[in-house]
């Protein structure tokens, strides 16, 4: 991109958003809260919206005011196009699949040209448009943003109550042992090397970590590199133990933190996060319970401490100019094509549940916010059998057809007993054609009526 084209693009976004015609959307959620699948479905039904039935909820095209929408590289041109097309091929492909896990960010805009009927606009203009930019980018490295508000310090206190768990502080136990020698043995002739080595044992303890489907895991860059493979940034790691840092470490600890806070968090957060102006929080409660007890209340902690890293508020005219807050939020419970049409009210109230600490603070703020349970792309059909049974209709990873009884959701926090007793829930395939689009959704209509209905009037 040219100068003059940068300029160009860059002033008309300052234009769009002082007239409030701009969306910058958050999707944000950890690996595997179904981010991908669910771009992938707004995407599918904005653009097939004037196309099908599937959408009763978004009004602009209930009232048959929707013109259409089209896809647009994104503004910045130095970020790779979100693959919109090669998703869908991966599900309807010969042998549909899901679409591979985000390894980088990707972006992509979409033009939404609307009848307007409300206010000036709507005597005057024949129609208008409102742009919306999608980022979708690796779970892992969100889990770095919390780092932007702890010291070194503080960051290792909290990673030390987080080891205290039986199956972290079980993974941990040898690297642990080797912190625990090498910092006998510290040296300032060997820091550096002491330090890279117990930062490669720390890394290998992250991985575990991930393998046995826990959270929070920091840095998230040590699990999920990208282009920093190999590269001395992620050389560092908390401090674990009791006692206090060596003194032939501490300060080349401290250090290498602050530079990956001041080097790679913060660019990455003011380069994609610190513009947004609306978010969809994605949670997989589901997963959550399936893991059990302590992977829920490590979910829990999570987005706590994920939604302490965005900045909340009212955007005035001057704020969306100059700098932008979230001022709409929607906590979405994903996969829900996993469980009956009736428990679909037991998740949404589960995850309500989970964030009442969060949703305090957009209430106290005045942030409006809402509860939604939905499925990005549905797998499953429903089906009642004749006795009353529910049971759920699918493809399983052995490209198999399959019916399975639906599992219950629990309408409050499990017990000690429910926890014991466990829970699963069916993991389904696509198994679509090019003819199923638009593919089959839950609930997409309702958070795009939420997030964009008030920009269509």
């Amino acid at each position: 991109m040219s100068r003059f084209q940068k300029l160009q693009h860059q002033t008309r976004d300052v234009i769009h958003r002082g007239f409030d015609r701009h969306i910058r959307l958050a999707v944000t959620g950890l690996s595997g809260a179904g981010k991908t699948a669910l771009i992938t479905g707004l995407l599918e039904q904005l653009l097939y919206a004037n196309e099908t039935q599937q959408l009763p909820y978004f009004k602009v095209k209930q009232q048959q005011r929707l013109n259409g929408c089209r896809l647009h590289t994104g503004s910045n041109w130095q970020v790779s196009r979100f693959d919109y097309e090669g998703a869908i091929d991966c599900l309807t492909t010969d042998v549909p699949r899901w679409p591979q896990s985000t390894r980088d960010v990707s972006e992509i805009r979409v033009e939404i040209k609307y009848k307007p009927h409300r206010g000036l606009a709507g005597r005057v203009l024949d129609t208008r448009r409102l742009t919306l930019d999608l980022i979708d980018y690796p779970g892992e490295w969100l889990l770095d943003l919390p780092l932007l508000q702890l010291s070194y310090d503080e960051w290792s206190q909290q990673q030390q109550s987080l080891l205290k768990a039986e199956l972290r502080h079980k993974l941990a136990e040898s690297w642990l042992t080797k912190v625990e020698t090498a910092a006998t043995a510290a040296s300032e002739d060997k820091a550096e090397q002491q330090i890279r080595e117990l930062a490669s044992g720390y890394r290998t303890f992250l991985r575990q970590c991930r393998e046995q489907k826990l959270l929070l895991l920091q840095p998230g860059r040590m699990v999920l590199p990208g282009e920093l493979e190999g590269a001395p940034a992620l050389e560092f790691f908390p401090w674990p133990l009791s006692q206090p840092v060596p003194d032939a470490w501490a300060k080349r600890l401290r250090e290498k933190y602050r530079y990956y806070q001041q080097h790679i968090v913060t660019p990455f957060y003011q380069k994609y996060f610190k513009h947004f102006n609306r978010q969809v929080v994605l949670v997989d409660v589901l997963q959550a319970l399936q893991n059990g007890e302590h992977h829920f209340a490590e979910l829990q902690l999570a987005i706590n401490e994920l939604m302490k890293s965005f900045s909340y508020g009212n955007n005035s005219l001057l704020k969306r100019l100059m700098s932008p807050v979230i001022d709409k939020v929607a906590l979405v419970a994903t996969k829900a094509d996993s469980i009956a049409p009736q428990d679909h009210q037991k998740l949404t109230e589960l995850l309500r549940v989970m964030t009442q600490k969060q949703r305090q603070e957009l209430q106290f703020d005045q942030i409006p916010h809402q509860v939604f349970s939905v499925a990005g792309i549905a797998t499953s059909q429903i089906k009642k059998l004749s006795n009353g049974t529910t049971v759920l209709d699918g493809i399983n990873e052995n490209r198999e057809f399959v019916r399975v009884g639906a599992p219950e959701v629990p309408d409050a926090i499990p017990t000690a007993a429910d926890w014991q007793q466990g829970y699963i829930y069916p993991q389904f395939y696509p198994g679509f054609t090019a003819q199923n689009s638009p593919l089959p959704h839950i609930r997409l209509d309702q958070l795009l009526e939420y997030v964009l209905g008030d920009k269509l009037k």
